[in-house]
């Protein structure tokens, strides 16, 4: 144990926090790990890819529909929140599952309540949408545009396919 008076050395830090979880000593690695942790959900999570595909569909709507700077911002905060939240419910359920290998009604509480969390951010962001969006004439417009101009319809159509196969075949199990 090392001695409370004196400087502790790096190997004696190193006893202390544990050698695999210890916190990352530069920026960079940080940075790396944090990296990981935002993208590999896109791969393991099956709704994260869903709320990604969903989200890019959405904003490529909001192009054509001449949404303002401010209802970008709020577009933009609402799709953060809930990919967040997302974030947020994948590392609750991992922990959990990490701590708890039986089943435990406070374990499926904290996975229970961590996915409603991710559901009433859902909810709020349909509540966003109806707001921003809900204009019958100018979405019956926007979809004109869209879909009766070769240019717009064909990336368009191309990008709602990648969204189909990123969900569909874009994951893997750990």
């Amino acid at each position: 144990m090392p001695n409370r008076g004196k400087s502790l050395k790096k190997w004696e830090l190193q006893e202390i926090d544990g050698n695999d979880m210890n916190k990352n000593k530069s920026f960079l690695k940080s940075l790396k790990c944090a990296a990981i942790g935002l993208l590999k959900p896109f791969v393991t999570e099956i709704n994260m890819r869903i709320h990604f595909s969903v989200a890019n569909l959405i904003v490529i709507f909001a192009y054509f529909f001449g949404i303002t700077r401010i209802e970008w911002a709020v577009l933009i905060l609402t799709i953060a929140l809930v990919m967040a939240a997302e974030l947020v419910n994948t590392a609750i359920e991992k922990a959990v599952d990490t701590a708890s290998k039986e089943f435990s009604n406070t374990a499926k509480f904290a996975k229970d309540t961590a996915a409603g969390a991710v559901l009433f951010c859902a909810i709020i962001s349909v509540f966003v949408g109806f707001i921003l969006f809900f204009d019958i004439e100018r979405i019956a417009t926007t979809l004109q545009y869209i879909f009766m101009n070769a240019r717009v319809i064909v990336p368009c159509f191309a990008v709602g396919i990648a969204d189909i196969c990123f969900v569909i075949f874009g994951g893997r199990t750990e």
